[in-house]
């Protein structure tokens, strides 16, 4: 009975201390920074209170839009988020030592019992030992052997994409997940499996499920207690699929280390993402099999939804955008030489630069990671202004990217803007759509072959045409942006007539 009291005593005053520190951060930040109108009690959670996703994210932007680039949103408990989107207080914030120790928000550890603390979700010295590890992984030798699977890929991605031709339109990003899960998990593990052929197969819907029910977390205020969480049927449905992917995963591993092992194992053999980690030595020992399955689950998720977000959203821009899909068509048709089975190279997918501009464009507009989350471990000085430790950040990418005051008519799809040509003279942390800093996204080079490969082959084949109604795209976002109502597009077929005489 003693032991119970003092046990509840203690937890007590954890809780009372955790409210006291959260408070004091508000205290210090609100005489720095705007806060919008808030309820003393619940903070400003009134204002998503029955909203669903695509409305709070219309909430967090309005914010932003009338009450300043910088300022501060809190809810219960006092726990807050400073919204930072002006370029100066970004790079200062992503480039500094400080941003090398700070973690990241408290919604990725949402992710920690899937992913475990591989690069996306580490801090400290165990992220530094380990974006040191992976680095080679992304070199120009080894991404080269990747753009062949993505060209494989790809022809089925076309061919599936088949039976769509001149009938109403449907949702192209139900095609894309398939797809960039295909070329993931043949990257990553050196797996095939076929998910565009077998979309049921139990892997696929894992994956697929266990995204879903991690992104709605973020917002249901009881889903973000993982104790709570693990009560309800989501819950326990999440840590089944948990343990079936760490299962799928392991075995792959276990697979691997045999098959090097073996008498028949060529060590001149293609390697992936998954052998690579294989073979490297911290301090003359081989990385454990935790270790490894933290950074090929993280690289399979971070390979994943993001890329679909990409594809679809550059295919949905092309249909809205007759004129610029055609001047890359030409570009596209050019490097080709007019074979859509011509296997992509890293040198031909480098020559078209039109179709980067493009994605580019695509990227300010809709980028795949709308807002970067940290949590500083140590005190940070921006400008005049200084930010306490245990201060969350939330580096709002859309609107920097939807600023006027970086891209003039921002409303506008305009892909010279990323003319290399033309270099427009703004600050270089308005447009970070892979974050930038130490940090940055590690697989961007990969990403952007992939799309290139991808999006190339798909324009030879087809003209993507808008939806029957023109406009059908439902902004949303938890840590990746969608639509809430899918990527609608048409098809017609390309004809030889589309290229127009020079």
């Amino acid at each position: 009975m003693i032991i119970a009291g003092v046990a509840f005593l203690i937890a007590v005053g954890v809780i009372v201390y955790r409210l006291y520190t959260y408070k004091r951060i508000i205290n210090h930040l609100e005489k720095e920074f705007p806060v919008p109108p808030a309820n003393c009690i619940l903070g400003h959670l009134p204002d998503f209170y029955k909203k669903d996703l695509p409305d709070i994210f219309q909430v967090l932007l309005g914010y932003v839009h009338n009450y300043g680039k910088n300022i501060l949103i809190w809810g219960v408990g006092y726990v807050s988020t400073l919204i930072i989107s002006e370029p100066e207080y970004v790079e200062v914030l992503l480039s500094n030592a400080n941003s090398k120790s700070a973690k990241k928000s408290i919604e990725y550890e949402y992710l920690k019992p899937w992913l475990g603390e591989g690069l996306l979700t580490s801090h400290g010295d165990k992220w530094f030992q380990r974006r040191k590890i992976i680095t080679p992984s992304f070199h120009f030798n080894i991404l080269e052997q990747f753009v062949e699977v993505m060209n494989r890929q790809s022809d089925i991605f076309v061919k599936k994409l088949e039976p769509n031709l001149n009938k109403k339109s449907f949702d192209v990003s139900s095609y894309v997940t398939l797809f960039t899960l295909d070329v993931i998990c043949e990257a990553s593990m050196g797996i095939i499996i076929n998910a565009q052929s077998e979309p049921d197969s139990e892997y696929v819907v894992s994956v697929k499920e266990i995204s879903s029910l991690i992104f709605g977390r973020i917002f249901k205020f009881t889903h973000r207690f993982p104790g709570l969480f693990s009560l309800t049927p989501s819950g326990r449905r999440h840590w089944r699929l948990k343990r079936k992917l760490h299962k799928f995963t392991a075995n792959v591993i276990a697979s691997r280390r045999l098959k090097i092992a073996s008498d028949s194992y060529n060590p001149e053999q293609k390697l992936n993402f998954m052998d690579m980690l294989l073979h490297t030595r911290v301090d003359g020992k081989p990385l454990s099999d935790e270790d490894i399955r933290e950074e090929v689950d993280t690289f399979m998720f971070e390979g994943h939804d993001t890329t679909t977000s990409g594809i679809a959203f550059t295919l949905y821009q092309l249909a809205q955008h007759q004129d610029i899909q055609q001047k890359t068509y030409e570009e596209v048709h050019e490097v080709y030489e007019d074979d859509p089975q011509m296997p992509m190279t890293y040198q031909k997918l480098a020559e078209m630069k039109y179709l980067e501009m493009v994605i580019k464009e695509t990227l300010r507009m809709m980028p795949s990671v709308p807002l970067i989350g940290r949590q500083l471990t140590e005190d940070c000085v921006l400008g005049d202004k200084l930010l306490p430790a245990g201060t969350n950040l939330g580096i709002s990418v859309y609107s920097m990217h939807h600023d006027p005051d970086n891209f003039p008519n921002p409303a506008k799809f305009d892909p010279e803007r990323f003319n290399p040509n033309n270099p427009p003279i703004r600050h270089p942390f308005s447009y970070i759509p892979f974050s930038a800093g130490a940090r940055n996204c590690i697989g961007q080079r990969f990403a952007m072959l992939e799309l290139k490969t991808v999006l190339s082959k798909t324009i030879m084949k087809y003209r993507i045409l808008p939806s029957e109604t023109g406009n059908d795209i439902l902004l949303t976002a938890a840590l990746i942006l969608k639509s809430q109502t899918g990527v609608l597009v048409r098809l017609e077929k390309r004809r030889k007539r589309d290229v127009r005489s020079r």
